[in-house]
C-alpha cells in the first residue's frame, strides 16, 4: 500500500511531530508498506496533486494544524482514505479547550470549576492555587500553575491577549486513557517529578512516571474512567484512535482535555498503553491504517 504521512508544519509542536511521523514511517516500511512524507511546511495546495499518487494519508500533525481539524478540513476534499478521522469540526471542538469545557458542563461530565479570563483582575477574583490556560494550547505549552500573586506577575503578558481560562487546581492523580477503534485501553498513571506537574517538559523527561493499569486507582473509578473517556470520543466521532486525560481527585474523575492526535512514538502515552493491552506498537500502527476512511 502506498501510504503519504502528513506532517510537519510550522506550530511549536514541529518537532514532536516529526519525531512521531519518523517512527510511524519505520514501521509502515517494515510492514512492506511505501511511504512518503509530506512537510506541511510547503503549503496545501501542492498536496492536492502529491497526494493523487497515494492509497492512504496518514496525518501526524501536533499541535491546532492536526489536533484542532484545519488539516483535516482540506483533507476532507480530497477523495483519499485517512487514518484518523475524517470529521475535522468534531476535532476542532474537542480541541478547543473553552468549547469543551462547555460541553462537560452541559453534560454532567466533571471537569475542575473554570472562568474565561481577559486579564490579570478576572485570575485575581477566581483566586489561587489555580491553573491557566490557553484554549488553543497544545502541549501543556500554554499551561501555568498559579499559586500566588508572584505566579500571576511572571505569566507571560502575550498569553493574557488569547482566548484564555483559569480552573480550580485539583490535586491527586493525574491519568489517560486511550481509545483504539471504539475500545478502552488500560489506564495509564502518570507521576511527575515531586512537586511539578505534567509540563511540556516533564512529558519528555525519565524523571516522570507512567504506569500501566493505574495502580493509585482501584477498578470501580477506572471503569467510570473509561466510559466517560469513550462517551467523549463517540460525542466528538473522534474515529480510529483518541487519548483523554484526568485528574482523579478526591476519588473522584476529572476530565483535563482530548488529545485528537496523540503522540505516536514506541515511548508515548497511546501506544505504552495499547502494549499493555497486548498490542505491539507495528501491531497498533496497523489497526489505525485498517481503519482508514
Amino acid at each position: 500500500m502506498k501510504i503519504l504521512i502528513l506532517t510537519g508544519g510550522d506550530s511549536s509542536e514541529r518537532e514532536i511531530s516529526l519525531l512521531s511521523a519518523k517512527m510511524v514511517k519505520k514501521v509502515l516500511k517494515e510492514n512492506n508498506h511505501a511511504v512518503r512524507f509530506y512537510d506541511l511546511r510547503r503549503g496545501y495546495e501542492p498536496l492536492k496533486k502529491f497526494a493523487k499518487k497515494f492509497d492512504v494519508l496518514f496525518p501526524v500533525l501536533h499541535g491546532e494544524e492536526g489536533e484542532g481539524g484545519i488539516l483535516h478540513k482540506f483533507l476532507s476534499k480530497l477523495n483519499k482514505p485517512i487514518v484518523g478521522t475524517r470529521n475535522y469540526k468534531g476535532m476542532s471542538e474537542a480541541w478547543h479547550k473553552i468549547f469543551f469545557k462547555k460541553y462537560c458542563d452541559e453534560n454532567n461530565i466533571k471537569t475542575s470549576p473554570w472562568k474565561i479570563v481577559r486579564g490579570k483582575q478576572d485570575i485575581l477574583e477566581f483566586g489561587f492555587p489555580s491553573v491557566f490556560k490557553t484554549s488553543s494550547g497544545g502541549s501543556s505549552k500554554e499551561v501555568f500553575i498559579l499559586r500566588s500573586e508572584k505566579d500571576l506577575n511572571d505569566l507571560p503578558t502575550n498569553l493574557l491577549n488569547q482566548e484564555a481560562f483559569v480552573e480550580e487546581y485539583l490535586p491527586g492523580v493525574e491519568v489517560t486513557v486511550g481509545i483504539l477503534n471504539g475500545k478502552a485501553l488500560p489506564i495509564i498513571e502518570i507521576i511527575p517529578p515531586k512537586g511539578e506537574f505534567f509540563s511540556y517538559e516533564n512529558k519528555y523527561t525519565p524523571r516522570t512516571q507512567e504506569i500501566p493499569f493505574a495502580p493509585s486507582l482501584n477498578r470501580k473509578v477506572q471503569k467510570e474512567i473509561q466510559d466517560i473517556a469513550l462517551r467523549i470520543h463517540k460525542h466528538f466521532n473522534l474515529g480510529s484512535y483518541s487519548r483523554i486525560d484526568f485528574i482523579v481527585s478526591d476519588g473522584v474523575p476529572y476530565v483535563l482535555e482530548v488529545n485528537t492526535i496523540p503522540g505516536l512514538t514506541p515511548g508515548s502515552l497511546l501506544p505504552k498503553q495499547a502494549k499493555a493491552a497486548g498490542i505491539s506498537f507495528n501491531e497498533f500502527i496497523e489497526e489505525l491504517l485498517k481503519t482508514a476512511s
